[in-house]
């Protein structure tokens, strides 16, 4: 199948997860040749921090990774659907599973908002859902995220998921000529647990509970706190010793 014979009836797409805002949906090829999933690759301000949109990715490429995904057991993606909504807006996923280490790589790619305000929190439902997902269903107990630094406000949002910061990787992204420090964030399963059992048994509080809880964020997230540390202490403390 080429882009220009897309079929003529896509299929609809088989919930697998239900949110409040979101549901996580099935990848199918309606995704392909309706909502153009491709295109989300090679849309160079969504990849502006991502490894994606270095090379152009088609429509023939996206159905040879779909036919990856129907096919192997160390990877979970999953579309984001707007609930009561027929077109999926982004993409999120568990890779390097694995069963012996129990833990995996979270990624997630949000491409299309809504003009309503609620679809600001796609991807935080999306992500509350892949992680109650990983924990109670697929038995992992441990969840790695990995973000550039210029992803500010998102890293302050991550422990409001249970994402805990535990480091920062130097100049670990590049797009051009153009660097960032790579923070690294993980949600253990105790982690989880905690914030489920003060929620209630879910991990996603609801909408208007999880913008109280932004609001009521410091106003310096603990990765810039860090981010001046390593600027100021470390470099000095590495500064005094004599390494030859």
């Amino acid at each position: 199948m080429t882009e220009a014979t897309a079929p003529s009836s896509a299929p609809h797409y088989d919930m697998f997860l239900a949110g409040e805002l979101v549901d996580l949906v099935l990848p199918n090829e309606r995704a392909i040749h309706v909502d153009r999933w491709h295109t989300w690759l090679n849309d160079q301000t969504l990849t502006r921090n991502m490894e994606q949109g270095m090379y152009p990715t088609s429509a023939v490429q996206q159905e040879a990774f779909l036919t990856e995904l129907r096919s192997t057991q160390s990877r979970i993606a999953l579309m984001i659907k707007p609930k009561n909504e027929d077109r999926v807006v982004g993409i999120c996923s568990l890779s390097r599973i694995s069963h012996v280490t129990r833990q995996a790589d979270f990624a997630m790619i949000v491409a299309k908002r809504s003009e309503t305000f609620k679809s600001s929190f796609y991807g935080m439902e999306a992500k509350c859902l892949m992680t109650e997902h990983a924990f109670d269903t697929v038995g992992l107990e441990r969840i790695n995220s990995y973000q550039s630094t210029a992803l500010k406000d998102w890293q302050r949002w991550q422990i409001l998921f249970g994402y805990k910061m535990e480091g920062i990787m130097r100049k670990a992204f590049r797009k051009g000529h153009r660097t960032h420090d790579l923070m690294v964030s993980g949600c253990l399963l105790e982690d989880y647990l905690a914030l489920k059992c003060v929620r209630g048994g879910r991990l996603w509080p609801g909408q208007d509970r999880i913008m109280a809880l932004i609001r009521d964020l410091p106003g310096e997230s603990l990765e810039q706190k860090l981010q001046k540390v390593l600027a100021t202490t470390i470099d000095d403390h590495y500064s005094r010793l004599r390494l030859a």
